[in-house]
């Protein structure tokens, strides 16, 4: 009997985890995830050129943008 309670808990604990990530995905602003995507392609065409003061600066604005999803929501 015990082994179907663990197969229960783990199959609740998993649907938990999928509606979690489901749902901070959905949570994502696209506008944070253009600011994510400027980063990424600045950082690979350029990479001497992207250095850690222009890698912060596109971490506060994508941060500023969910922030304001959230308080939009």
């Amino acid at each position: 009997m015990a082994p179907e309670i663990l197969y229960g808990v783990g199959a609740l604990v998993l649907l938990a985890v999928l509606i979690w990530a489901v749902m901070r995905g959905r949570l994502k602003s696209k506008q944070a995830e253009a600011i994510s995507e400027e980063a990424t392609r600045e950082e690979y065409e350029q990479p001497e050129r992207y250095d850690e003061a222009r890698k912060d600066e596109l971490e506060e604005q994508a941060k500023a943008a969910e922030e304001r999803k959230r308080e939009q929501s």
